[in-house]
């Protein structure tokens, strides 16, 4: 994302000295000293990004973040704790997921008024808090190279998600209790209590002709998504050599529940190898293969058509390309082998 103009670095104009934020004094937010004019000294002690200050008056929200999964990455956080064998993240993981994976938005600043760090910061809109963040210049600011580019069509000939082309942004299906961390959070994004599902808008889903010979069976993105980016050679060290690429595959479901039945769902390869963390862990993750490194997918690129809509027989069902076998774990390290064994589809239905 390139960096934002500096004709766009407005700090302070008479539109945000209008809103209920631009009545406050700026030490109320930003510290510093206010009975100086000298700028050196009225600066002292200044808080670039204080986003600690917004818990003065937006408490709950406050309270509830502190612990969300956009704040804590619980997910990333266990799933690295349990690929290395450990309950928790020791303190030299901790500092290599300081260090590397812990540089995206995770202050309320960040999301409603600049963004975040790791594009450049810059404000979104001068400095007016937005209530509500922008899709290009925070969310996906962030989610970008796979959901973003899924989501308005910028992979070359895969269409822009259906929703996004009837005007619909990130917050249309992700709300702010979502965002802020109310509710369960569970172990990682798919188990926290208020995250969205198909059902919430299409609730009639399950007693279309088309859908009911599949029941629970089949995820909705199986029939409903296509071609997305899978991940293969991005920050995993040494393990893996293969390109990112473009696929659509259908696996078993690695993570079963009552939320999510489905015996078959679309499957993501995420970038990880058994080396990863060599910086900071010694020698291999120890248990690697615990977890698939295709793992439950929601790709951003629901059309109400697809192959597999147009011809269940050719497209999907018999259909070999679309399903991960044990063709696609070939050349692979063995830890990762051992690590899909749950969800490659041994016969093709």
């Amino acid at each position: 994302m390139p960096p934002l103009e500096a004709w766009k670095k407005v700090l302070v104009d008479s539109t945000f000295l209008a809103t209920t934020h631009g009545q406050r004094r700026c030490v109320d937010c930003h510290g510093g000293n206010a009975d100086t004019d000298e700028m050196v000294s009225a600066h002292d002690g200044l808080i670039a990004d204080p986003s600690d200050a917004c818990a003065d008056c937006h408490i709950s929200e406050a309270a509830h973040f502190e612990d969300s999964q956009h704040a804590q990455l619980h997910g990333y956080r266990n799933l690295i704790s349990a690929r290395a064998g450990v309950e928790q993240m020791t303190p030299d993981m901790n500092q290599m997921f300081e260090a590397n994976c812990n540089t995206c938005h995770v202050t309320c600043g960040q999301c409603h008024i600049s963004r975040p760090h790791s594009v450049g910061s810059g404000f979104v809109a001068g400095h007016q808090i937005m209530r509500r963040p922008s899709m290009v210049e925070n969310c996906t600011a962030c989610h970008g190279s796979r959901i973003g580019a899924e989501f308005r069509g910028e992979n070359t000939a895969i269409p822009a998600d259906t929703h996004y082309l009837q005007g619909m942004q990130c917050v249309a299906c992700h709300g702010a209790d979502e965002m802020h961390g109310h509710g369960r959070q569970g172990d990682t994004r798919y188990e926290v209590d208020v995250a969205p599902a198909c059902e919430d808008c299409h609730e009639t889903a399950s007693t279309n002709a088309y859908h009911e010979p599949h029941g629970d069976k089949v995820q909705c993105q199986v029939c409903h998504s296509t071609t997305y980016k899978n991940c293969y050679n991005c920050h995993v060290g040494e393990g893996l050599e293969q390109p990112s690429e473009m696929d659509f595959k259908i696996g078993r479901n690695p993570l079963k529940s009552d939320t999510r039945p489905y015996d078959f769902v679309v499957l993501r390869h995420i970038p990880i190898a058994p080396d990863s963390y060599r910086d900071y862990v010694s020698g291999a993750l120890v248990d690697f293969a615990t977890i698939p490194t295709w793992k439950y997918a929601t790709p951003h690129n629901v059309q109400r058509r697809t192959p597999q809509t147009a011809d269940c027989t050719s497209s999907c069902h018999g259909n070999k390309e679309v399903f991960l076998t044990a063709t696609d774990l070939v050349g692979l390290a063995p830890e990762e082998i051992a690590a899909n064994q749950g969800v490659v589809v041994e016969v093709i239905p």
